[in-house]
């Protein structure tokens, strides 16, 4: 049975407009004039929602060229696209439903499509705002989340822990590598970590073109940064791998493992701390994150456009002093050490911008990194990361249990999509800190006391 589609403002914003537009088969898609007027109030937005509603807007009127598309006009898949610039009533609303608000005069034009449909299709509300979808049900309207934006998750963390004969291990510690039995390879996926027991040895390792790699337990980061356990011997591990090898690294977890520290720091290792910059892989380190709902009210933050960019990134500069100031060992003056940071800032080694903005530059021989990416659309990570040019590396980091943007959840953000989509491509390294022991976390052992008791349930 064919259906009628009702598309919230938020599908357009937040994915990709001609995958919505030929998404839903040999449906019929509404978009509603209120829709409309939402679209137009975000065309001027910085970033991917105001990309996303121009896009919008450009292909509805290339429709609208091709005949009436308020009767409707046909989409590639073979459906129809229709404006419905009607029903917009409070006798269609319950008491308590004001008209004044965007959600209701959409849940209205809905309930008026249903009263006059009269070929009897099915009409049906798309919508990933959570909010939306229980009032329209209140409404007695049928509601869907936009199906085509949801990604599977596998349970993939890209690393394994097995038991194995001492010899794997003394001859992986002999040769750098193994060639194991097809009963260890055939579950692993390229680039997987895996951590080799025997008893009281150990050995960590990564599975690369059908072999064991040794992964090095004595590894450091900008002269004394050295890891802590075995997923942050794994994480410096593939943070430093050349982008020749390595280009994309994607760190999932929870606050306190050192996601973006250790990115950060092995930036800082890659760019600055070599003698002669030259021979260092990476010209510059750009640092970057999603706007969010979280941040919506930067305008009104006091000073200059600098000094707002400053309070949004302080977890960035905080981490980049951290490591300046070095392991705690010596007594460092710290005006010095703002001196030593902006200089990295005023030279270019440094660069700090919001990822909506990176979209239609070419990043060559740049060390990225995208933090708090579970606050990105599938469509704007897929953009970033298509932005790597010859030598750049990009780090994706984040955590989709603190999603701010209220459109987003773990199975439609694009940390998620970015994880499920390259896991076992060869360019790629995933680490998923998510239900690690809380040792894995090394902030403090206050915050390690803290994500141990403190589970909200």
């Amino acid at each position: 049975m064919v259906k009628k589609f009702v598309i919230d403002t938020n599908i357009f914003l937040h994915n990709s407009p001609q995958s919505v537009i030929e998404g839903f088969e040999d449906n019929i898609i509404v978009v509603c004039g209120t829709v409309l007027q939402e679209l137009d109030k975000h065309k001027t937005d910085s970033g991917e929602t105001g990309f996303n509603a121009r896009e919008t807007c450009r292909l509805l009127d290339a429709l609208n060229k091709q005949g009436d598309i308020i009767k409707g006009i046909p989409t590639k898949s073979k459906g129809l696209i229709m404006l419905e610039p009607d029903g917009i009533s409070q006798e269609f609303l319950p008491k308590g439903y004001s008209l004044e608000r965007a959600d209701n005069r959409i849940i209205s034009t809905c309930l008026y499509l249903k009263q006059n449909s009269k070929d009897r299709h099915k009409i049906v509300l798309v919508s990933n705002d959570t909010s939306m979808r229980l009032n329209a049900t209140a409404c007695g309207v049928e509601v869907q989340e936009y199906k085509n934006s949801i990604v599977e998750e596998s349970g993939y963390k890209g690393y394994i822990d097995i038991e194995v004969d001492a010899r794997v291990i003394n001859s992986l510690y002999k040769n750098n590598y193994f060639n194991p039995d097809s009963h260890i390879t055939e579950t692993l996926l390229e680039n997987e970590f895996v951590t080799l027991h025997c008893g009281k040895q150990s050995a960590l390792s990564v599975f690369r073109k059908g072999k064991l790699e040794l992964v090095p337990s004595n590894q450091s980061l900008y002269g004394w940064v050295k890891p802590k356990n075995a997923l942050q011997s794994y994480a410096m591990w593939a943070l430093t791998a050349p982008a020749e090898e390595i280009p994309l690294v994607i760190l999932i977890g929870p606050p306190g493992v050192a996601k973006t520290f250790l990115s950060i720091a092995a930036g800082l290792d890659q760019t600055y701390v070599a003698q002669d910059r030259s021979r260092c892989p990476y010209y510059k380190m750009l640092i970057s994150r999603p706007s969010s709902n979280a941040f919506q009210n930067e305008g009104f933050l006091p000073g200059s456009l600098s000094d707002k960019l400053h309070y949004l990134y302080n977890n960035f500069y905080d981490n980049i002093e951290n490591l300046l100031l070095g392991d705690g060992k010596h007594k460092e003056d710290h005006s010095q050490i703002q001196m030593q940071m902006q200089d990295l800032i005023d030279d270019n080694v440094i660069e700090i911008t919001s990822l909506s903005f990176i979209r239609g530059r070419s990043l060559r021989n740049v060390y990225m990194v995208a933090d708090e990416v579970q606050n990105a659309s599938k469509s704007l990570v897929r953009d970033i990361v298509t932005r790597a040019g010859i030598g750049t590396k990009i780090i994706l980091a984040g955590d989709p249990e603190q999603i701010d943007v209220p459109t987003l959840d773990r199975h439609t953000c694009g940390l998620t999509f970015a994880a499920e989509a390259m896991k076992g491509d060869p360019t790629t390294c995933i680490l998923n800190f998510t239900g690690c022991d809380e040792k894995a976390i090394v902030r403090s052992l206050l915050s390690r006391r803290a994500a141990q008791n403190m589970k909200l349930h």
